[in-house]
């Protein structure tokens, strides 16, 4: 059985991890499909074995917003069910999905029993909540090219270099326009600095994306 990657799975000996991998509830979730709905109750403790995954929440004028992007390890609406609060997003599947899951009140046993777990699931939360205000930061602070090229920084930070995103969920997520991030990253294309597709970003130029986003980056 291949060992699950990701924050959630770090450092954790074997013998958890196989109790963890036996003991929760896989299912596969196609593109599109919800995982967990804003506004339901939080029942279950959800980790991502594979694939990547969008929360989105409804704005007051009723369109989706981008909110966080997910991937393998990370925990789709864990601070409720921390907390037994009703999940304040929805987390939908971009690519094909792989999950794992507990009821929620077994889940919180694990996480008693288990410190390493704990630990790891707070981390999560914390990161989560660091990278809001971060974004916050940049919005009020940063002109839109600088911001949208830390976001895809951030979202790129993985062994394939890529993500698969819309230009409108770039623009959710960096408080932009459509017609913005399609200009921007239109020349960074033309540039050589990015690949874009309809549905996703390779970064061909850490080094030169760094510059753009006002910080240093190894190639």
């Amino acid at each position: 059985m291949t060992s699950p990657t990701g924050l959630f799975f770090e450092g954790l000996p074997q013998e958890l991890l196989t109790q963890l991998l036996e003991g929760g509830g896989r299912r596969s979730h196609a593109p599109g499909e919800a995982l967990i709905r804003e506004g339901d109750a939080a029942s279950q403790f959800l980790v991502i074995l594979g694939g990547q995954v969008r929360v989105w929440r409804t704005s007051p004028r009723g369109t989706a917003m981008t909110v966080h992007l997910l991937g393998p390890g990370d925990l789709p609406g864990v601070a409720a069910v921390v907390q037994h609060t009703p999940y304040p997003a929805t987390a939908s599947a971009v690519t094909p999905v792989k999950t794992l899951s507990w009821p929620a009140e077994r889940a919180l046993s694990m996480l008693y029993d288990h410190p390493a777990l704990a630990a790891n699931t707070m981390r999560f939360i914390s990161l989560r909540n660091e990278e809001m205000l971060q974004r916050l930061h940049e919005v009020s602070t940063q002109p839109v090219e600088q911001r949208l090229a830390r976001a895809v920084l951030r979202l790129t930070d993985n062994d394939a270099k890529s993500v698969d995103i819309s230009r409108q969920e770039l623009a959710e997520l960096t408080a932009t326009t459509l017609h913005t991030v399609s200009r921007i990253v239109s020349r960074w294309e033309s540039e050589g600095v990015i690949d874009a597709a309809r549905r996703r970003i390779t970064l061909l130029q850490s080094g030169a994306l760094g510059d753009r986003a006002g910080v240093s980056v190894r190639e």
